[in-house]
């Protein structure tokens, strides 16, 4: 996808969100997959695992990726699924200690990074997981310049947030819905009223929300197939 900017630089990113454990598909490994597209970086937003014993798989397997890589919490991270009917709250410890062993990957909590795509200043900021609450702004990084400015959370809840404390922005980027996963009008969820990918808010704002890659409970999707999202900012002509 396309997005036309008053950047210096061109750059491109990729998006995934919703791992769920799921690292091989039938064209290859996320790190193969993502590394033939040559982005600037990749951003991911949340759920890597569905079990902490499947944890350090799914991070080995973002560590291959050759570029950065800026990670966000999701709800999956506190908790784990322990049958189809019930989970358990896990702590964050192995998940900090299996990142902190790859130089590409960066767990951002509540906090920014800044990036140079050439003369391009991006500047990606990362919400702990808005559904328990989690979620904080530190207002001094309106203060800081950047030519495109990337929001990061799992939940697309995080609108509420972004909207009531006017935080700027030019892309934000969700997961959590799984694109409804199973489409079908038996089964409907909370979050039927939020689109599907990408989405132009305004002349220089995006919202986009990640079907994901993997699935939760039930192993199957139907009308909702894994994607990941590949984004190119380009200088308006």
């Amino acid at each position: 996808m396309e997005i036309k900017q008053k950047v210096p630089s061109n750059f491109r990113f990729v998006h995934i969100s919703d791992i769920h454990n799921k690292i091989s598909f039938i064209n290859g490994m996320i790190s193969s997959i993502i590394n033939s597209t040559n982005p600037n970086f990749i951003v991911v937003t949340g759920d890597y695992s569905n079990t902490q014993k499947n944890l350090s798989k799914v991070i080995k397997e973002l560590g291959n990726i050759k570029y950065p890589v800026f990670m966000v919490l999701g709800n999956y991270e506190r908790e784990e699924q322990r049958n189809y009917f019930m989970k358990r709250n896990i702590e964050l410890d192995k998940l900090v200690n299996e990142v902190s062993k790859y130089d590409n990957l960066k767990l951002l909590i509540n906090e920014n990074s800044i990036l140079y795509m050439g003369e391009t200043k991006v500047l990606i900021y990362g919400f702990d997981n808005s559904i328990y609450g989690n979620e904080k702004y530190d207002i001094e990084t309106e203060k800081i310049s950047n030519d495109y400015k990337i929001v990061l959370a799992h939940s697309p809840n995080i609108i509420n947030t972004i909207e009531s404390k006017e935080i700027s922005y030019n892309h934000i980027l969700v997961g959590h819905t799984h694109g409804g996963q199973i489409n079908i009008p038996i089964f409907k969820t909370s979050y039927d009223g939020f689109h599907i990918g990408y989405k132009k808010i305004s002349n220089d704002q995006y919202f986009s929300i990640s079907r994901g890659l993997g699935t939760v409970r039930i192993p199957l999707r139907i009308r909702s197939n894994p994607v990941i999202d590949v984004y190119d900012v380009i200088l308006i002509s």
